[in-house]
């Protein structure tokens, strides 16, 4: 086994590997294609030549993606992962994640344990995506207040979130920064920026719900938060339909979920918008 830097010889390998989804395999290639992803970012682990094992290292969110194995053993996934993190920023908080239904799921889970000291359990929703008329409730895009309230929305969600992953991100960053950063991910595209939708009430803001593309065809909920003094109104189901209204006017067929295991609210409130649970997920920390 041999582990290299991605060059354009292993280009079409690393971005056609069968035991990742069509999604997620043209998903990266079209990143790579437009700048997003740059081949001096990802890793691949060789076997007389062909691609064994693949990692995209994200510098900017801390984040080890795209991680997908063919046949291989959870000690030589180990090995590679192990050579990978000599090269991160150890000052940086990485984590990677992975899905209960991807392909090798049992030697993924147990080499991420080895090498990641905190896991966290999440699970993931689906649906189809379909119109629902939302005219009766006034949202806006994010471009209708400034930087400053949108960043105040955000820490405030962050505030009462429920969702530990978010928590473990604020003990380590800061609340203003982690807001900061997490908000300049939301925003840092016109599209973001249309799909991120601001309920309103008159003049007073309720909350809010981004919808992100992770493919051609597929989205997912970035983030939804209701203001803590509206917590009980049930606004968090008036946000996932117009959160699936907006990937529906996108050209999404399916919106994504994912949610925090310990969080009932939010799953009670998409099991009841019509989101079926389609697999668990795992999600590891260096620190």
């Amino acid at each position: 086994m041999n582990i290299i830097v991605c060059n354009n010889t292993y280009l079409t390998k690393m971005t056609s590997m069968p035991s990742s989804s069509l999604a997620q395999n043209q998903a990266l290639a079209d990143s790579i294609a437009c700048g997003e992803i740059v081949l001096t970012d990802c890793y691949l682990l060789l076997e007389h030549d062909e691609v064994k094992a693949r990692a995209v290292i994200m510098k900017d969110i801390s984040y080890i993606g795209y991680l997908t194995i063919e046949a291989i053993t959870t000690k030589e996934l180990q090995t590679f992962l192990q050579e990978i993190q000599k090269e991160l920023n150890p000052k940086q908080n990485w984590f990677c994640d992975v899905y209960s239904d991807k392909k090798h799921f049992p030697i993924i889970q147990q080499a991420l344990h080895q090498c990641f000291a905190i896991c966290i359990e999440r699970e993931s929703y689906t649906i189809s995506t379909y119109p629902i008329d939302t005219s009766k409730y006034k949202h806006t895009d994010c471009t209708a207040i400034s930087d400053t309230q949108l960043l105040s929305l955000i820490k405030d969600a962050n505030e009462s979130t429920l969702d530990t992953s978010i928590q473990n991100s604020i003990r380590q960053e800061g609340s203003h920064a982690y807001a900061k950063q997490f908000l300049n991910e939301l925003t840092d595209s016109k599209e973001k920026r249309s799909m991120f939708r601001i309920l309103w009430h008159q003049e007073q803001i309720l909350g809010f719900v981004c919808v992100q593309r992770l493919s051609k065809e597929i989205g997912g909920i970035g983030y939804i938060g209701v203001r803590r003094q509206f917590q009980s109104h049930q606004y968090s189901s008036i946000l996932l339909q117009i959160a699936i209204t907006i990937a529906y006017q996108n050209k999404l067929d399916i919106l994504i979920a994912d949610i925090d295991k310990k969080n009932a609210t939010i799953r009670n409130n998409l099991l009841a918008t019509g989101f079926t649970k389609d697999c668990e997920q795992y999600v590891y920390y260096t620190y």
